[in-house]
């Protein structure tokens, strides 16, 4: 496949924008995890609308998970002691799909913190989140068009400006769309 990167620029740009003309439609959604395997789990949620008013920020306990590896904490500073109090993933459901329902959730690596939210809901013996999805990291990976030869695909991008946290990341990844929708 050969790329147009003039045209995929401009049809990010245009995804970017047409978010904004219905911006109760999406939510922004990120999480925070005990590291990247395939046990791994959330230990931080956040949800926040278009407008960057925060519709869920909460740490999670781990179920059966009782560590965070030390490269996860580097990042996101949170630790086991943290979440002591902190409530189990399937108690939040109920108010992150009230928050999701009937919207689509832009996540930034959308395969990643859906393949996290399905482990950490089978771990914790609950129902699937029900969640519509589209990954803001593939449409700011083709608006800046650096082509990945080995993989046949934009390389993916690191979010700018984000702090680790969940809502932090759900705030920077706000601003990129932003950005991307003021361009021309």
């Amino acid at each position: 496949m050969t790329p147009n990167f003039t045209k995929d620029r401009k049809d990010a740009i245009l995804w970017a924008k047409s978010l904004f003309q219905h911006p109760d439609s999406y939510v922004i959604l990120d999480t925070e995890t005990t590291g990247l395997e395939n046990d791994d789990v959330i230990v931080q949620i956040g949800v926040i609308d278009l407008n960057g008013n925060e519709l869920v920020n909460s740490l999670i306990k781990p179920s059966k998970k009782t560590s965070i590896s030390m490269g996860a904490t580097n990042i996101h500073g949170i630790t086991m002691r943290m979440l002591q109090d902190a409530p189990h993933f399937k108690d939040l459901i109920p108010q992150i799909e009230k928050v999701v329902n009937r919207k689509i959730a832009l996540i930034y690596n959308s395969e990643y913190d859906t393949r996290i939210i399905n482990q950490t809901c089978r771990q914790d013996g609950c129902k699937s989140l029900r969640i519509t999805c589209d990954c803001a990291m593939k449409q700011y990976s083709k608006y800046v068009g650096e082509w990945n030869e080995r993989f046949g695909n934009y390389r993916f991008q690191r979010l700018p400006s984000g702090d680790h946290s969940a809502v932090g990341d759900c705030q920077a990844t706000l601003k990129l769309l932003k950005k991307l929708a003021s361009e021309t």
